[in-house]
């Protein structure tokens, strides 16, 4: 199934609440000394927005949001009416960004949906776009996940890696520590959260939260 096909099908999957990482990020900005109002955060995968729009509201900052399905970006852009002047959505791959670096680097449940190259590719986008001192917020399944670990036909040549529907990566702390060893790690810590869809299933995940510092 595409996530063109999803959110055609499902419109907001997952509500209109904030994902458990964006809750997480807002916390630790607010508390901190510092004025985020001149800042620009990239949401890579922001899907339809939901999370680039609360942290627009929470920190009073600017985001781009960014997404390779167009079902998932218009419908962003019709959410976003309020805050035009502080968050755009671009329809695009996020090894075709245009040039720009940013202080703060958002990608919520995104790592988990790909596979090892592009794993990869993602960690060289961030190496590149994000400014010195900035920030990563990352999110991730772990491979204690009760919902989708060991779920489908394993990928050969992938650790903790199945396809189910769509392809889904896994991991342990040990990877993360090592494929981030190009930041300086703050946070790393296993969350276990309820996840509520459109349809009135409840998953249950326990993912990576992960703060990063250049």
């Amino acid at each position: 199934m595409t996530w063109d096909n999803t959110y055609r099908n499902h419109q907001q999957v997952w509500g209109d609440k904030p994902g458990e990482l964006a809750i997480f990020a807002c916390n630790y900005l607010q508390g901190i000394e510092a004025s985020y109002r001149d800042i620009e955060i990239l949401d890579i995968g922001c899907g339809y927005g939901r999370d680039a729009l609360y942290l627009a509201r929470s920190i009073k900052c600017r985001v781009v949001g960014i997404d390779n399905s167009s079902e998932a970006i218009e419908m962003a852009r019709k959410s976003c009416a309020d805050l035009e002047s502080r968050v755009r959505f671009e329809c695009c791959d996020f090894r075709q960004m245009s040039d720009g670096k940013f202080e703060i680097i958002f990608a919520s449940n995104f790592y988990q949906l790909l596979e090892m190259e592009e794993r990869n590719a993602l960690r060289d986008v961030i190496k590149k776009k994000l400014k010195p001192d900035g920030m990563l917020f990352l999110s991730t399944f772990s491979t204690g996940d009760p919902e989708h670990f060991g779920k489908g036909k394993r990928i050969d040549n992938e650790d903790n890696s199945f396809y189910d529907e769509r392809f889904l990566h896994f991991c342990k702390r040990e990877e993360l520590e090592r494929d981030f060893s190009f930041l300086t790690i703050k946070e790393l810590v296993e969350h276990q959260y309820c996840e509520p869809r459109s349809n009135g299933e409840v998953h249950h995940h326990i993912s990576w939260l992960l703060l990063g510092i250049n």
